[in-house]
């Protein structure tokens, strides 16, 4: 990985001045992609790292760079699903500069809320997060009887509570 941190180091500052306004996910792409053409053999790594990259490199709160890092994986399953990759591996870089440029304009022509679209209608809309809110509520007052059951205190009140409000309505 001595590799992609010279990289990182030396491209960083063209990304940053090319892509102000580039989304996390598609820098967390841009530079796991880069990693699978240039290093393939620890491709299992390269979201990992690169999303490390990212948050070394911007101010990035825990809870983005998990949804940025989900929505980079869809981008790069796109990237090898359609041939990007195959295409953009086979070209003639005459430096690493040139595979970026390759892959930050690919990123850039790619809708990744179009990507993030196909891959919930794939996934038959399961995209994970939380569940609807009925099925949270239902859950809740589950919960809440089965703690009434198990004698917590107030647990009963609050069903009592919960059947008037049901019953007003």
């Amino acid at each position: 990985m001595e590799k992609s941190q010279v990289l990182h180091e030396q491209t960083d500052d063209l990304t940053r001045v090319a892509h102000p306004s580039r989304s996390f996910a598609k820098d967390i792409a841009e530079r796991a992609l880069f990693l699978d053409l240039t290093e393939p053999d620890h491709a299992a790594d390269h979201l990992e790292a690169a999303a490390a990259e990212v948050a070394a490199a911007r101010p990035i709160s825990a809870t983005t760079l998990k949804r940025c890092a989900s929505e980079a994986r869809a981008l790069i399953e796109f990237a090898h699903e359609s041939g990007a990759v195959r295409q953009l591996g086979t070209g003639d870089h005459v430096s690493p500069w040139g595979l970026r440029r390759e892959l930050s304009a690919w990123l850039d022509d790619t809708s990744l809320t179009a990507v993030l679209r196909q891959r919930a209608l794939r996934l038959n809309r399961r995209r994970g997060g939380r569940p609807p809110s009925q099925t949270r509520t239902l859950r809740a007052v589950e919960e809440l009887m089965e703690f009434a059951r198990a004698g917590r205190p107030g647990a009963a009140d609050e069903l009592r509570s919960i059947r008037a409000l049901v019953a007003d309505a």
